[in-house]
């Protein structure tokens, strides 16, 4: 089990090269790298940012970038987070974000990554929503289903997040989506059985459990062994603030509890590049620091019943 970090916060205050650096200083061994980062940009959503994303020379060049750092500090890439930005019936992102998900999928191949994280789609709005929850089921499927033959020709893992839905009008949080860890087990074993092979797995989001108040131990213990990757991070219970565990309000107890009685196997990867964001450059290395110490914490904590 390694500890692996979100990239977010490292490379929007110091750069790739000095971001990975500093992750590397801080005694992580692994990183979640966010694409959405680079390709979730609203003013590009347009013809000119897709002939970019298509423009292979380009993207190539500065994903070098990347893949040259993560190799000169020994990072391993073990997860990618893919843009999520793809909502039905609004074309413009259909358009953008779904070549956009597919280009992801063989990046992650060309940095030796297995490993992707998809959000599923929906419409976002709780008052008005475009689709029922049944049509959004079904789109879903068609959605996931669509990148299969990807997904095996680059030998990468879908691992689908769990989501929730804001109403940015009243600021309230509702399920949506696969919110529910059951649900979700269903949709990840129809989607294998259509693939005919395991190629979807979970990500289990913890702040976003809170926010729709589950416990995470009981969402560990649905999920059982289709949990591929975590996205560790705490907050208030309403916002998704994606701050440092023991800095919100997350039972932590419940959450080693659930890891424990799953087995996992997999990495300690926490999403906390909001917290990296609250402080100036001068003092990253010592938030991913304390962040790194966390994560150890956890891993040893996981791990004490086993040996």
């Amino acid at each position: 089990m390694k500890i692996s970090v979100a990239t977010g916060g490292a490379i929007a205050a110091l750069g790739v090269d000095a971001g990975l650096k500093a992750i590397k200083d801080a005694g992580f061994e692994a990183i979640d790298l966010g694409l959405d980062a680079f390709f979730l940009q609203k003013d590009k959503m347009d013809e000119d940012y897709l002939a970019y994303l298509m423009d292979e020379k380009r993207i190539c060049e500065f994903f070098a970038t990347i893949k040259e750092a993560v190799e000169k500090y020994e990072l391993a890439v073990e997860q990618v987070h893919a843009p999520t930005a793809y909502v039905p019936k609004k074309p413009i992102e259909t358009e953008i974000m779904r070549p956009t998900v597919i280009k992801s999928i063989e990046l992650c191949e060309a940095l030796g990554c297995r490993r992707i994280v998809i959000h599923p789609i929906f419409d976002g709005s709780a008052r008005y929503p475009s689709l029922t929850p049944e049509e959004e089921y079904s789109e879903n499927l068609k959605y996931f289903s669509s990148i299969i033959p990807f997904l095996k020709k680059h030998h990468v893992m879908c691992c689908i997040e769990n989501a929730y839905c804001i109403d940015w009008g009243t600021k309230k949080s509702y399920t949506t989506t696969w919110s529910d860890v059951r649900e979700l087990n269903r949709a990840i074993d129809e989607l294998n059985d259509i693939a005919g092979e395991r190629c979807f797995g979970a990500c289990l989001d913890i702040g976003h459990l809170l926010i729709l108040g589950i416990d995470p131990c009981y969402a560990l213990e649905i999920i059982g062994d289709r949990l591929e990757v975590l996205h560790v991070h705490d907050n208030d219970g309403y916002n998704d603030d994606h701050t440092a565990p023991f800095f919100g309000v997350c039972n932590w107890n419940r959450f080693i509890k659930g890891l424990r009685a799953v087995s996992y196997q997999g990495n300690m990867n926490l999403e906390t590049s909001s917290f990296v964001d609250l402080f100036p450059k001068e003092l990253v290395p010592d938030s991913l620091k304390l962040l790194s110490a966390i994560a150890s914490y956890f891993r040893e904590q996981t791990l004490a019943e086993r040996t």
